[in-house]
């Protein structure tokens, strides 16, 4: 994987865990709840194993396609769904909810995969293949096509966990919950505004 592909992936990742939509807020909700640091590392970690298996899936869905339909098909299709996310989180985007945030474990690693799977964050990771020299599809044309589609998906997940375990640290640490509560960013609309660009980006590659 070459430095720009390390980059672009981590980076991803990195963003995508901004979103107090998936899972920091859930962290700090539980370690407040509990009265204990410790539960931003465990609601982390879940989180984390959520969000891979859902980008694993979405990429191993596309590699897939890619054995069984032409390239042309891969990338229209792949191209229509993130423009559909991207509408459907466009006008969705609303302010996350603040409560009813008593969830366990594995409740959180169930609810960061549908949360994952919801925003495209796989196909986020199919896209930028594009963007980094090879394209997904041409993967799947590969011998080892799996290991090629893993490598990105764990730095891709290695950017998310890295932002959300800080961000909720951070915001446990400093109790600045109800600051993030009025000073609140629609990240919804800030991804979904990257999914038009990944699909643009697939349509004129």
């Amino acid at each position: 994987m070459s430095i720009e592909a390390l980059g672009f992936y981590l980076g991803l990742g990195l963003f995508h865990g901004l979103n107090p939509a998936m899972g920091w807020l859930f962290a700090v909700a539980l370690a407040l709840q509990h009265n204990s640091f410790s539960w931003i590392p465990r609601a982390v970690g879940a989180l984390l194993v959520g969000h891979f298996l859902a980008v694993l899936f979405t990429c191993g869905i596309f590699v897939l396609l890619g054995k069984a339909l032409s390239p042309f098909w891969v990338k229209g299709l792949s191209g229509i769904a993130l423009f559909g996310f991207g509408f459907y989180w466009l006008f969705r985007a609303r302010h996350p909810n603040w409560v009813g945030m008593n969830v366990g474990i594995m409740d959180l690693v169930y609810w960061s995969f549908l949360m994952a799977s919801a925003h495209g964050a796989g196909l986020m990771v199919f896209a930028g293949s594009s963007f980094c020299g090879k394209p997904f599809f041409l993967w799947s044309m590969q011998g080892g096509s799996f290991k090629l589609f893993l490598y990105p998906s764990v730095v891709h997940s290695l950017g998310y966990f890295l932002a959300i375990f800080l961000i909720a640290t951070v915001v446990f640490r400093a109790d600045l919950l109800q600051f993030f509560y009025k000073k609140w960013i629609n990240f919804d609309i800030l991804w979904s505004i990257s999914l038009f660009l990944a699909a643009m980006g697939i349509a004129l590659g």
